[in-house]
């Protein structure tokens, strides 16, 4: 049975475990994969940054993590948008793993209320897993870059000769000095604005000079940042490369931003800005084998200036999105007692009585179980159950379930407990307020005579196979 959650990142561990899941599942097929080495990913993940949020979600069989997820969200900015990283062992595959994390990141978007989910993924000549996989959840493909490499050392023969005049560089490694902080800030701004980024959402925020003092401190604490700046022969910022050189991998260093300021083009100053920069990373490398760079099929200019380099394409890298409604989050309990009996709640509406398990909408920032335990104690009287088993996801699409919001996201919960008489702390007017006019245990053979409505409308074929077959392995998606 596979059980998604979130893990502590401070439990070192379990986070290697974890990261070795989603190692396994991001390298699987690739030639050259970058990927985000341990020490960087557990360091982020347990200095959380005070702009945006990022977890570690795990899914778990039989106490082993077998898949992975990075889930991640801005706190002040782009505040609609998710972006989602799954990732399951090859070994793994085929086995729902994939889908039970992506239920989670449905749950975990609807209690934030964002309505777009990003994904990223790499792409090599023969397909990959993970874009068949975004395809069937309905991403749309926004954008697509080149992810090229060239090995290291650099092969001086390959360098170009491009005399450039009316301009001076200048180089640092680490964070970047005071007297360039602020044009630094700024061309990291003209940057965001520049980027080709198809149709991706995406709202650029202007660098300031503290935000780029603590981008830069949060970074060094995992990376070595190189960087060449160019200025005009006045002064003025004219661009700026900028690599990172990791501390813990071996093997890899990433080519990062290269930004030349529209006014100055066509003079070679990005060839210009890279040859210099080639010249910081010899002094600093140690045993990275590969350079990565990353350039959008639109920057015809930036493919020439790595063509020159000597860049191989390797893969292609996707930028995906997908529109999701507005649901209203919950999490319902599937109780039954040692009869096999089925504890169920009778809501009146004004299209007539309906059916359902016991349960309702989360709170904000609530947990599902946690709004479970306190929707149980509040509607029925159940005070006390281990930790109950995910059964059920349903997402409804549709008017009239929850005022303000497009459909309902209910997550189901199987809890056995002994028999005992519904009644919780709310009074019966204060359920009457909630439409709760009855609860009654009900028996599987009363439920397949049954003519009244239930939600979901297949309840009964459900808690039949729930009684026959046991828990599923991975959450069943139900409809209306």
């Amino acid at each position: 049975m596979i059980d998604v959650r979130e893990i502590d990142p401070a439990d070192l561990s379990l986070f290697d475990e974890w990261y070795d899941a989603f190692r396994a599942g991001a390298v699987a097929g690739r030639e050259a994969p970058l990927v985000v080495p341990r020490e960087a990913l557990g360091t982020s993940l347990r200095n959380p940054s005070p702009l945006n949020a990022r977890l570690a979600v795990g899914a778990f069989e039989d106490g082993r993590v077998v898949g992975a997820m990075l889930f991640e969200y801005r706190l002040e900015d782009n505040l609609d948008t998710v972006e989602v990283e799954i990732d399951v062992p090859p070994a793994q595959r085929r086995r729902g793993i994939g889908t039970a994390l992506w239920q989670w990141a449905m749950t975990r978007a609807a209690q934030l209320g964002r309505t777009i989910v990003q994904a990223e993924v790499a792409v090599p000549a023969d397909g990959s897993a993970g874009a068949a996989f975004a395809e069937r959840l309905g991403f749309a493909l926004e954008h697509v870059e080149e992810h090229l490499v060239v090995p290291l050392p650099y092969d001086d023969s390959l360098l170009p000769s491009v005399p450039v005049d009316g301009y001076t560089l200048t180089s640092w490694a680490g964070p970047c000095p005071p007297e360039h902080r602020q044009a630094y800030a700024d061309l990291h701004t003209a940057m965001d604005l520049d980027v080709p980024t198809g149709g991706m959402t995406r709202e650029v925020v202007p660098w300031t000079v503290e935000k780029l003092q603590a981008s830069e401190a949060r970074i060094d604490r995992s990376y070595l940042a190189l960087v060449t700046m160019a200025h005009t022969l006045d002064g003025a910022p004219a661009g700026y490369t900028l690599m990172y050189l990791p501390r813990t991998d071996a093997d890899h260093v990433q080519q990062d931003d290269t930004l030349v300021l529209r006014a100055h083009r066509g003079h070679n100053l990005g060839t210009f800005l890279k040859l210099a920069n080639l010249s910081q990373l010899a002094k600093h490398r140690t045993t990275q084998r590969f350079l990565h760079t990353w350039t959008a099929l639109s920057n015809a200019p930036m493919r020439v200036v790595n063509a020159r380099f000597g860049f191989r394409a390797v893969e292609e890298h996707r930028e995906l999105q997908l529109r999701i409604p507005r649901l209203r989050p919950g999490a319902r309990g599937v109780i039954l007692d040692e009869q096999d009996r089925v504890l169920l709640v009778r809501f009146e509406f004004s299209s007539g009585p309906v059916w359902a398990t016991p349960g309702g909408g989360l709170e904000a920032g609530e947990s599902p179980i946690d709004g479970l335990r306190r929707e149980l104690v509040e509607e029925v009287g159940l005070t006390d159950f281990p930790p109950p088993v995910q059964v059920w996801h349903q997402e409804v699409v549709a008017d009239g379930h929850a005022a303000g919001y497009e459909g309902v996201l209910n997550d189901f919960y199987l809890i056995r407990t002994a028999s005992f008489t519904p009644g919780g702390t709310l009074s019966a007017a204060e359920l009457a307020a909630e439409n709760v006019h009855e609860l009654r245990w009900w028996t599987l053979d009363e439920l397949d005579a049954a003519t009244d409505r239930f939600a979901p409308r297949q309840l009964p074929a459900l808690v039949r196979r729930l009684l026959t077959e046991g828990p599923p392995s991975v959450p069943t998606a139900v409809g209306l």
